[in-house]
């Protein structure tokens, strides 16, 4: 069964809290399933809290769409932006991952935790949209090799 969410997120400090809101009324209550629910709010909470933050202007009238598709076993998530040009697939790899974390620099770790959760990754610049796709399979994976 296909279930899909879109929203539309404005550049104000509200707008993150706004969004997770509207995704328990009904994107979450549709579907009940604890890996998808974790795998969107745990890209919610990193790339639009990051966008608010730095993609957006102070003040601007910027927004992002962001589009979630739940089809059969692959959740897909879009979110599309017209803030600062940003390919998160090139940036996305912090210098360090070693040493404690008193010692690493602040930013960078949680999109990358985003991007390598996934099983699939797209981004493209449409003038004047950064466009970021990423696919997970959800569920329960079968190997077609027998042991």
């Amino acid at each position: 069964m296909r279930h899909s969410f879109s929203y539309e997120i404005r550049n104000h400090s509200g707008a993150l809290q706004s969004l997770k809101h509207e995704l328990e009324d009904t994107f979450f209550a549709q579907r009940r399933d604890p890996a998808v629910r974790s795998t969107v709010l745990l890209v919610a909470d990193e790339l639009v809290s990051n966008l608010l933050k730095y993609g957006f202007k102070k003040g601007s009238e910027q927004y992002s769409r962001l589009n979630i598709t739940l089809d059969g076993d692959w959740l897909e998530i879009e979110l599309r932006d017209n803030g600062r040009c940003f390919n998160p697939l090139i940036h996305a790899k912090p210098e360090t991952l070693s040493g404690s974390l008193s010692e690493r620099q602040v930013g960078g770790l949680g999109v990358y935790l985003v991007l390598e959760i996934m099983d699939e990754t797209r981004y493209e610049w449409i003038e004047p949209w950064n466009c970021l796709t990423l696919r997970k399979r959800i569920g329960e994976r079968t190997d077609d090799c027998e042991t």
